[in-house]
């Protein structure tokens, strides 16, 4: 008897019905996943092998470019200083700088160095007796100031102030060591060649920096060539290059360095110390032992190629590795045919060149990858279609339960299903419609009442607020208030000064909400302001409303306009705020002295002129009160207060003409007011007379000499204790 078959195994009973009964899901979304990945990867390695058979390239391109520009900007800014030492030459062979007895020409170096801002000092030197004359640049203020030393002076060298012109004014000091410059290295370097050169590095006794000098030997008469001297000018290294090459884009870690025949870092892209200082001596860091590895590691490999720095004289592309990786560099000689003689070396790791083009692929993939998943979710859609409207609906209903009433069913449908979505939309619009209007009364109210109010009473919703909350807090209070509004509003209609008023304030007070402060309340063109966070927002908005203020000028000058000005007044200290009022009528404010001393300073900047008064309470709360400019205006008492209080103007709100002025006459401003206090009217007054010779319009200083004339004429005043009394409000 012929025996039957085994019955099929499970698994193969299980291959063979979905076979016959193929799913929906597996049916759309299996042969888009095959594509997708098969695309994905063939675009991925084809993606990788171009880029990287395009590297090469692109590498040599990027060096070669990149030294091309640094070659060019060495040569713009090594080759000002000799065009300089030619014309200071012919001034000196006609006598138009008195080298030896230094009595005129400070004018033109001083045109000079105001000219080419990166150079450190022009000066001459005499061969007759060393005598020496110049200008230099302080490096700490970048002041500029003359020096000469002669036999006036036995030759010990004297510093002089210079005015705007470049006359000189008032002795700064005097060196301590005799100066003749026949024995200085720039002196001989000139003769030696009998031409233009450049010494070699070194540290500038004057200002402790490295610099480079440029020089060139003067002759007189045509036939002798006599040697009248040598004209020079020092050039300070490396910052104004080195800033240039930190501002290269030498891909993502890429560096760029100029180094000597002697392997000296002349200048790089890092900001590493380019000096090594042992105690009072400062020598040159040598590239090979730079802190950075991808400086020292180049400088090393181009030692091992080449022997000395000196075997480099033309330009060379090259690889290295470090740690494994690749690295592209180009070294490229500069020499500018008067003594320099240096290198330029650009280097790029493969990987930064690389890794553009493996983001690339990444992102290549991602996209695939997103549309696979859309792929997938379209094929779930598609076999789940009949479930579709009863799961929109139940995910709907959810949400509005939830709150969310934008929700809406768009439902094709005549059934009964259809109508239940209708019936939903219908709920969710009216829902939405009451929402709305509740929100927007909401949105109205905080219109009038600033929010900032919820965070310091720890409320949820502006209709928790209830009268008499309040806290105490320092806080910085600033009152701002445009000058001479009564004039300017009596030739406006009520309609224009209404849309002038809106403008200004569009203007100014979203800056008070940018540095984290919130105005309190607006009292017609005044704005009362508090910042509670710290005093710099407060000088940062008030900084920031007078720069939009100008800008708003310029607008109002194209439309045939006057200006604006506006004045503040800037306070700090502790203050309650609350909501005052009554039940039916609530308002949010702050009370204290310090808002009416906030009021008053700003009553009585209109009186110096000033465009921002703090007072010593705010300054002693600056960490970096100089990044204001800061002058100290007077000791006075306001009109309501029994104690004294320092003032102060901050310099940095006055437009950049009126601060240059006013920082440069400073000194001799506070000068003054020492002198004032101190009841020494006659120097008081001296003081204050040459601040108005170099700014006439400062009218701080025109105020204290009415006093001074007051005072000269009817005497001193009763008690009087340098403490200006105020009898209004200003």
């Amino acid at each position: 008897m012929k025996r039957s078959p085994p019955p099929p195994t499970s698994w193969f009973h299980t291959l063979k019905r979905k076979l016959r009964q193929p799913s929906l899901r597996i049916m759309f979304t299996v042969p888009m996943v095959v594509q997708l990945v098969a695309a994905v990867s063939l675009v991925g390695y084809l993606s990788l092998r171009n880029g990287e058979q395009a590297v090469q390239n692109l590498a040599s391109q990027l060096r070669g470019e990149l030294s091309a520009r640094i070659q060019r900007e060495l040569q713009s800014y090594f080759g000002d200083p000799h065009e300089i030492n030619r014309l200071n030459a012919v001034a000196f062979s006609y006598g138009d700088l008195d080298i030896e007895t230094a009595q005129y020409g400070e004018h033109l170096l001083f045109q000079q160095m105001k000219i080419h801002p990166s150079m450190a000092f022009i000066y001459c030197g005499s061969a007759k007796s060393g005598e020496f004359f110049g200008v230099l640049r302080v490096p700490e203020t970048g002041e500029l100031q003359l020096s000469y030393g002669n036999s006036s002076n036995n030759f010990f060298r004297d510093y002089y102030s210079l005015d705007v012109r470049g006359k000189r004014q008032y002795k700064q000091r005097q060196a301590d060591k005799s100066y003749d410059a026949r024995q200085r290295p720039w002196y001989s370097a000139a003769l030696n060649v009998e031409g233009p050169a450049w010494t070699d590095v070194y540290i500038a006794f004057t200002t402790g920096l490295p610099n480079v000098t440029a020089s060139l030997p003067v002759y007189g008469g045509v036939q002798d060539r006599q040697l009248l001297g040598v004209c020079a000018t020092d050039v300070v290294l490396p910052e104004e290059f080195r800033t240039f090459l930190s501002q290269l884009k030498i891909g993502e870690s890429g560096q760029a360095f100029v180094v000597d025949r002697q392997g000296q870092l002349i200048s790089s892209s890092t900001d590493e110390p380019l000096m090594i200082v042992d105690g009072e001596t400062a020598t040159f860091l040598k590239a090979e032992a730079s802190a950075e590895p991808l400086i020292q590691r180049s400088a090393q490999f181009l030692l091992q190629r080449f022997g000395r720095l000196d075997n480099i004289q033309e330009s060379q592309q090259l690889t290295f590795e470090l740690d494994g990786q690749q690295q592209f560099l180009e070294v490229l000689p500069f020499n500018d045919g008067f003594g320099l003689d240096w290198l330029i070396v650009v280097v790029v790791p493969e990987s930064d060149l690389m890794g553009q083009i493996y983001r690339n692929t990444q992102i290549t993939i991602m996209l695939c990858a997103v549309a696979l998943a859309i792929a997938l979710a379209i094929g779930i859609i598609a076999t789940r279609w009949i479930t579709a409207p009863i799961v929109q609906l139940n995910a709907a209903v959810k949400e509005i339960a939830q709150g969310n009433w934008q929700q809406t069913i768009d439902l094709d449908r005549t059934d009964e299903v259809g109508e239940l979505g209708r019936s939903v939309n219908q709920m969710s619009t009216q829902l939405q419609q009451s929402f709305n209007q509740v929100e927007a009364q909401k949105n109205a109210f905080a219109r009038f009442f600033p929010t900032e109010y919820l965070k310091f009473f720890s409320k949820e919703s502006i209709t928790d607020i209830n009268l008499g909350d309040c806290i105490s807090k320092e806080m910085a209070v600033m009152f701002a208030d445009i000058r001479q509004f009564t004039g300017l509003a009596e030739n406006m209609p009520p309609q224009e000064l209404a849309d002038f008023m809106n403008a200004y304030l569009q203007k100014i007070s979203p800056e008070i909400r940018r540095h984290h402060g919130f105005v309190i309340k607006f009292i017609g063109d005044c704005i009362m302001a508090v910042f509670p966070e710290n005093v710099e927002d407060a000088l940062d908005a008030s900084l920031a409303q007078f720069e939009k203020i100008r800008e708003y000028n310029q607008e109002r000058k194209q439309e045939d306009l006057p200006p604006i000005a506006i004045g503040m007044g800037l306070h700090v200290g502790q203050m309650m705020l609350g909501i005052i009022g009554e039940p039916t009528r609530l308002q949010g404010d702050v009370l204290s002295d310090t808002v009416n001393l906030a009021a008053r300073l700003e009553g009585i900047s209109k009186i110096y002129g000033a465009q921002l008064l703090t007072s010593e309470s705010v300054m002693a709360q600056l960490s970096h009160p100089e990044r204001y400019q800061p002058r100290f205006l007077d000791r006075v008492m306001v009109k309501g207060r029994v104690e004294p209080l320092n003032i102060y103007e901050i310099l940095a709100a006055d437009s950049e003409t009126m601060r240059t002025l006013k920082l440069k006459t400073r000194n001799d401003f506070e000068a003054g007011v020492r002198h004032y206090q101190d009841c020494d009217w006659l120097e008081a007054k001296h003081c204050f007379e040459a601040v108005l010779r170099v700014n006439i319009a400062d009218r701080a200083a025109q105020v204290y000499l009415q006093r001074l004339e007051q005072f000269l004429t009817y005497g001193i005043p009763d008690h009087w204790n340098g403490v200006w009394a105020f009898t209004q409000k200003g």
